[in-house]
Formats: structure tokens, sequence, C-alpha cells
């Protein structure tokens, strides 16, 4: 007599798979999820979970077909939506992304996942405001959920709101101690604070948990008096990406900087009436050094690590050319002559100068224009990484660079490039000349 097969019922299945799921056991997982479809190619959660395995993956393309049929075979699933919403967020589709977030919030107001990833579709589209308010909500749901902390964080440091940002990343990191994302960004704000003991604190535990973190060890560096060559770049894209939205308002206006102008003046002191055929300006930023060189340049290329920096300076449209990129990689791989190049506040995240400089001579023209600003440090200083994560210069280490590659010193400013805390920081602005070969 023959025996019936025994079929474990497609639910069954989900079950085991979710606890395969959830101990990490992903193959395991997404094997048993597959049997549950086998069986019941509409189950619901099957499909919902096995989108989700994927994507935790990492493959997109295969959490796409699941993630989808799970939100047409239960279209009240809130859970479906909002997994279906970060799929469109990592493929770029934005506003396809923040409709399921809002539809699983239409149908489950209190799912705070969802509350907090509709605030990262709208503190992405500027909208930081609305964000804060989603966050909010989020965590008045869920009160555990540390992303939401670490996100609305994110969202006042922005706004320039530094106190609530601080209390916020606190927040977090005591909710995801293993992350070393939030130890790293409350270390940095407690930093440009001036707590710097709190700082090192937090800065530490980061690089604990990811040795591999540059930007960590570059202000570990900082924090314990050690001095190093330079500022990692992926630090530098970080904080400038960071500080895009907010500035020109808080480098002009809060902080008091004008070496932008002070480098244009000093140049125009002693051009003369001359023109410049081809301009760069390096770390241009926002584009405030080449909106007030435009007159007298015919070519002029901005080069900046931050794309975020470049998208504000592209609204000013007087460069002819921005280029995102790290400017030691831009200058060894472009060998166009230059008869101008501006440095506004850039060699503050280099220590050692002596590439920089050799590079920037082996491109310049015959009687071309370098200016450049330093934060000042003792004359008979080479460079000193700062507590700011910033290196200080002195005059004897410039001087000296600026002979060996070929320069003549033209002219220099002592003058406070900014203020930082209240406290101005002086620095000299260098206005350069190429000699002759």
């Amino acid at each position: 007599m023959a025996t019936a097969t025994v079929h474990t019922p497609a639910p069954i299945l989900v079950v085991q798979a979710v606890r395969e799921h959830q101990l990490g056991h992903l193959e395991a997982a997404a094997e048993l999820y597959a049997r549950a479809l086998q069986i019941d190619p509409a189950e619901p959660d099957a499909l919902n979970l096995l989108g989700t395995l994927h994507l935790q993956s990492g493959d997109l393309a295969a959490a796409v077909p699941f993630s989808a049929k799970a939100v047409l075979v239960d279209p009240r699933s809130a859970s479906a939506f909002n997994n279906l919403g970060l799929i469109f967020k990592q493929a770029g589709q934005t506003a396809a992304a923040a409709d399921c977030y809002q539809k699983a919030i239409r149908i489950d107001g209190q799912f705070a996942d969802a509350h907090n990833n509709l605030g990262v579709i709208l503190k992405a589209e500027g909208h930081l405001l609305r964000a804060i308010d989603c966050y909010r909500r989020a965590l008045d749901i869920d009160p555990t959920l540390g992303e939401a902390f670490n996100n609305l964080a994110n969202a006042y440091q922005e706004i320039g709101e530094l106190n609530e940002a601080v209390e916020a990343y606190l927040q977090a990191a005591e909710r995801m101690p293993d992350s070393d994302t939030v130890h790293f960004n409350v270390g940095l704000l407690l930093n440009r604070q001036g707590r710097y003991d709190d700082a090192l604190v937090h800065l530490r535990r980061a690089l604990e948990i990811n040795p591999n973190r540059a930007d960590a060890e570059h202000l570990v560096a900082a924090l314990e008096g050690r001095t190093t060559r330079t500022a990692p770049p992926d630090y530098i894209r970080k904080l400038f990406d960071d500080y895009a939205p907010r500035f020109e308002a808080h480098l002009v206006g809060e902080l008091g900087c004008r070496i932008y102008l002070d480098m244009v003046r000093l140049i125009n002191q002693h051009r003369g009436q001359r023109r410049f055929s081809r301009s760069l300006d390096l770390g241009c930023g926002t584009g405030l050094a080449g909106a007030a060189a435009r007159d007298f340049v015919d070519e002029l290329v901005g080069v900046d690590i931050s794309e975020k920096m470049l998208r504000q300076a592209e609204v000013k449209g007087v460069y002819d050319s921005l280029q995102a990129a790290e400017i030691h990689s831009y200058l060894e791989q472009n060998e166009d002559p230059l008869d101008l190049v501006m440095a506004s506040d850039v060699f503050i995240y280099i220590g050692a100068l002596d590439t920089m400089i050799s590079l920037l001579a082996a491109r310049m023209t015959d009687g071309g224009f370098l200016s450049f600003s330093v934060e000042a440090e003792v004359p008979s200083a080479s460079w000193i990484l700062r507590a700011s994560g910033r290196f200080g210069h002195g005059d004897a280490y410039i001087s000296a660079l600026m002979e060996e590659n070929g320069f003549r010193v033209l002219d220099k400013l002592s003058t406070d490039l900014r203020s930082d805390r209240g406290k101005p920081i002086p620095g000299v602005i260098y206005l350069a000349q190429k000699r002759a070969a």
C-alpha cells in the first residue's frame, strides 16, 4: 500500500523561515520562503519577506518581483508597501518610494519605520522641517528606533540646530551602541562645538567598532595631539556634503569669512590690467571665489570633492566647467596649462603640501599666479594638525616650498580667516608667481 506524501503547509514553512531569517541564516530562510511559494504562489508573508531578504542581501533585482507581487496580493499590508518603498529608493525612484511609504502610513498610522523612511526622502529633497516632523512622529510611536534619532540629528544639524542635533545623536548612540556611524556623527559634532573630551570618547568608540574608519582616525589623532600628513578624502567629502545647504549663510554670515574677497583683492593689486586665460579654483565650494574673480578670467574651472557643494556653485553660473574630484587626483590627471590658481580655505585640510605645490608648479605657465590661504602656525613650524581637524602651517615651510618649486612670493596678507566659537582664526593669504624656467 502506497504511503501518502505529507506536505508542510505554506504558513508553517513561513514561520520556520522567519526563525532562520531572524537568526541570520539567510540561505536557509530563502529556501524555506521559496518552498512556501511553491505550495502557495500567493502566500503574502513569503512574498514580502523574501523580497526583504533579497533587499538585505543587496540584491535589488531579485527583491523587485517578490515585493511588487506582495502589494498586489495583499494591498492592506503596510510592511509590503514599506519594503517596496525601500526598493524604489535604492533604485533612485524617490517619488515612487515616497508614495509607497505614504500608503503604508495610511494603512497603519503607527508604522514607525514608514514615517522614518518618508522623512529620509523628504530630507533628501530639501524639505527639512517636514522630515523632522516625520522623524519625531516615528519616535513618538517607537522611542527605541535609533536610526530615527540619527536621522533627526542629521536634519537638525543641517538647519543649524546643533544642540538639538547633539542630543539626538546621543540618544541614537544609546540605542545603537555598536554603530560606528552614529558614534562618528556625534563625535564630529561634539568636536566642532569644542567639547573635545566628549568627542574623543565617541570617536575612539567608532574606531574600535570599525578600525578602517580613516575619518575617525584622523580626528582621534587631532584630539590626541598627533600630526598626520593630510585629512582623508572621505572625511572632507562628508564634512562638506553635510555643510553644503547652509555653507554660505554660516561661513559668511555667522563666521564672518571674507577670505575669497581678500584673495581676489590681493590678486587685483598685482595683476594690473592683466586677464587670465585659464584659471582653476581648487576646492571651489559654492563658488564664492569664482564669482569674485570671474571678471578678469576667460575660462574658469572649479574643482571640489563635494558634489553637493558643486550643485550650489552651479546655480551661480560663473564656471565654464565644474569637476567633482579629489584635488590631487585632478591635478595628476589633467595637464592643461594654468595661469591662475586660487585655493581659498583648502590647504587647511592638507598638512604636507609638498606634492600639491609640485603638481601645481608643473601645470602653471611662466608668470602664472598662485594664491592660497593657510591657518597661521608659529613661523618655524612646518605643519601641525589641530584639535579642529584642520592644519596650521608655518611661514618658513611655505616660503621654502615656493622657492623649491620655482615660485616667487609677491605678497602675503595676515588676516583673521574666520571666527570659531567666537574666537578669530588667524591666517595668511599668499600670492606667488611662477618664475620663468
